[in-house]
């Protein structure tokens, strides 16, 4: 459901206009009552925003390449690991709350992924 929160972060309009799809799983048992892991994607609203000069830097320090920040609603965010954007799949290596009710997904291909 999608929240009835302000899209207002220190006086600029985020617009989340687009969408990607947060990946969760669940095991079920199958006939043979073998664990299949299904993976669930959710449609959510989005802001893509370009990496920072700094967040790349340090996180190839790290050994991660950041690609993507995704700005979603807090809400609709529960710890998932995996988003798809564009038809890409991506790691979310790292996520910040902001003070204005989203949350920011850093965002990584990692290989083997896609």
């Amino acid at each position: 459901m999608p929240s009835l929160k302000q899209l207002k972060a220190n006086g600029q309009h985020i617009s989340k206009d687009d969408v990607c799809f947060l990946m969760s799983s669940t095991i079920i048992l199958d006939e043979l009552l073998q664990e299949i892991e299904i993976i669930l994607p959710e449609l959510v609203y989005c802001a893509p925003v370009s990496i920072s000069q700094r967040e790349f830097s340090v996180t190839m320090q790290s050994g991660l390449k950041a690609q993507l920040t995704l700005i979603i609603d807090h809400d609709e965010y529960d710890g998932e690991k995996e988003v798809e954007y564009d038809r890409v799949k991506y790691s979310i290596y790292r996520t910040f709350v902001r003070n204005d009710g989203d949350i920011e997904l850093y965002c990584e291909v990692r290989k083997g992924v896609n």
